[in-house]
């Protein structure tokens, strides 16, 4: 849990009974149209910048959202821990409102690229909600599986730690939840990547949005640089190969694809 800091807190808060009034907000989840994943939440800051994406991907469309850059590791202990970094042309609280999503919004490109969908959404539940800066969401999701000649669909309980203040998505899988897991957890981070930087402001680095709108003149775009730490452990004897080959190889390629999917959702709103 080192790698992550604040888990272990969040972890036992998430453990208590949630009260009565909020363990209501329960809602089964439907298709929205891809304009609907913003908030009215989002600054005036991020709504100009949103603007000014879409005008540009009218003239020259933006091609560099490159694949995610993957790292895998393995701890004394018997920890797998994948490391995606990549990007995605929009400003940081929009691709926030991607990730926090919880919906199954049927895109064109699924069928276009006749990509089967890794996670579908049952339902979400909020747990706590501290206003506009935190929420604590339970998602029922059910994943696709194929081994062999074997198929079918496994349910899963998400729990997410959704902070909008610093932009980090903190999500465990309870242990009595995943199947033959010991462990599962992770963070998503969002940090402001200032694309224009160079062009704009040679006398000083921006080291916010707003010293970037003012040397950059309004002129300069807003991008997202994203950073997803997952750690997992299989239950004996999954953790002993072949096995565990077989795990981390379907784990990396489904974690890659879902970070892939934001990135092509990203694209469809700069279209829209």
């Amino acid at each position: 849990m080192g790698i992550f800091p604040g888990f272990g807190a969040w972890i036992n808060l998430n453990n208590q009974q949630p009260p009565k009034a909020e363990s209501k907000k329960s809602k089964n989840v439907k298709s929205k149209p891809g304009s609907e994943i913003n908030t009215n939440a989002e600054s005036e800051e991020t709504k100009r910048q949103l603007k000014l994406w879409r005008a540009e991907e009218k003239k020259f469309p933006w091609l560099r959202d490159y694949p995610p850059k993957v790292k895998v590791s393995k701890s004394s202990i018997g920890e797998t821990h994948l490391e995606m970094d990549f990007s995605i042309g929009l400003p940081p609280e929009t691709v926030f409102d991607i990730v926090t999503s919880h919906d199954n919004q049927t895109y064109s490109y699924f069928k276009q690229m006749k990509r089967r969908k890794i996670l579908t959404v049952k339902s979400s539940k909020v747990l706590r909600d501290n206003g506009r800066d935190e929420k604590v969401v339970v998602v029922k999701k059910s994943a696709p599986w194929k081994f062999l000649w074997w198929d079918g669909k496994m349910p899963i309980d998400l729990v997410l730690n959704e902070n909008r203040k610093d932009l980090i998505t903190l999500f465990r899988i309870p242990k009595e939840d995943v199947m033959n897991m010991e462990r599962f957890m992770g963070q998503l981070q969002i940090k402001p990547w200032y694309i224009d930087s160079d062009k704009y402001c040679t006398a000083r680095l921006p080291k916010n949005p707003e010293e970037y709108r003012k040397c950059s003149g309004g002129k300069g775009f807003l991008g997202s640089n994203l950073k997803l730490d997952l750690v997992y452990m299989p239950m004996q004897p999954l953790d002993m190969p072949p096995f565990s080959w077989y795990i981390r190889r379907v784990t990396i390629k489904n974690t890659k694809r879902l970070m892939e999917d934001f990135q092509l959702r990203g694209a469809v709103l700069r279209s829209i």
